[in-house]
């Protein structure tokens, strides 16, 4: 994944396509942060930090909204398409419900913390984290 991260940073780079090319370097910048601080850097490692910056994108979103600044929505938009072409494809939910359940059947303590941290572990960033929480709700019935 970090190679074709690299790949096409050079492919933005010859196209001149700079939108594009100041999401991967963020993307990949945001990674070189993580491997100063002798995180492993791994696909599961990446997965995470194209989530997080997805996260940051959905938030500055919700803002630009609120404030009526549809050119920055937009623009906030089209770099999560970017940051999304490099995410694994999601989950259904009839899978994830599956994956959860099959985590929780595992534990001896049910209590959503628990259950939480073995769903993320059993799904491996194929999925939100917000659908997950929303998913184990439901199973343990909260």
């Amino acid at each position: 994944m970090l190679a074709t991260l690299k790949e096409d940073l050079k492919k933005y780079m010859k196209a001149r396509d700079m939108e594009s090319l100041n999401v991967v370097r963020g993307i990949l910048n945001e990674i070189n942060i993580r491997e100063m601080k002798n995180v492993q850097i791994n696909d599961e490692e990446i997965v995470r930090v194209l989530r997080s910056e997805i996260k940051k994108r959905k938030e500055a979103i919700e803002n630009f909204e609120k404030a009526a600044r549809q050119d920055l929505v937009d623009k906030e938009q089209n770099e999560m398409k970017v940051i999304e072409q490099y995410l694994p494809a999601e989950m259904s939910d009839e899978q994830l419900l599956a994956k959860i359940k099959e985590a929780a059947a595992g534990l001896e303590d049910k209590s959503f913390g628990s259950v939480m941290k073995a769903a993320i572990a059993a799904v491996n960033g194929q999925a939100d984290g917000k659908r997950i929480s929303a998913l184990v709700k439901e199973v343990i019935g909260k």
